[in-house]
């Protein structure tokens, strides 16, 4: 029996990296870029990945975003994409006064906070043993 089966159910583990821009909001976008969870799957089988991490900072400030990449899309090539997708979380549109530093949850309901969208599809896949390793 080999490392690698020609069963794609039992395909190693792999990751894909990705890159998207936000759309603007509150005259300003973000990047977002990383790693997908590494996730068994192949080209055919609709598996998906969890994703996260936190934009670019820009206009003083950054998101956290959390989110699972759409199914498998096959190439022609044998490999894989995934449409990528999601919302980031709120964040403050002016920075509120911290005056000794640590988390700051909204208390008065009153300042202005947003959130981006974002959109792409996953790039190379990373992370492969090669056969025979």
């Amino acid at each position: 029996m080999t490392l690698y089966q020609s069963d794609w159910a039992k395909s190693p583990a792999h990751a894909h990296a990705y890159r998207a821009k936000t759309s603007i909001a509150d005259g300003h976008y973000h990047l977002i870029e990383g790693f997908s969870q590494p996730a068994n799957g192949s080209n055919t089988d609709g598996h998906v990945h969890f994703y996260s991490g936190i934009t670019s900072f820009d206009d003083g400030h950054y998101h956290r975003y959390y989110a699972i990449t759409g199914p498998a899309i096959p190439r022609a090539d044998g490999t894989h994409y995934h449409e990528i997708g999601g919302t980031t979380y709120l964040a403050y549109s002016t920075a509120p006064p911290i005056r000794y530093g640590g988390v700051v949850y909204l208390t008065d309901g009153m300042k202005e906070r947003h959130r981006h969208h974002f959109k792409g599809y996953t790039r190379e896949i990373v992370g492969n043993e090669p056969i025979g390793w």
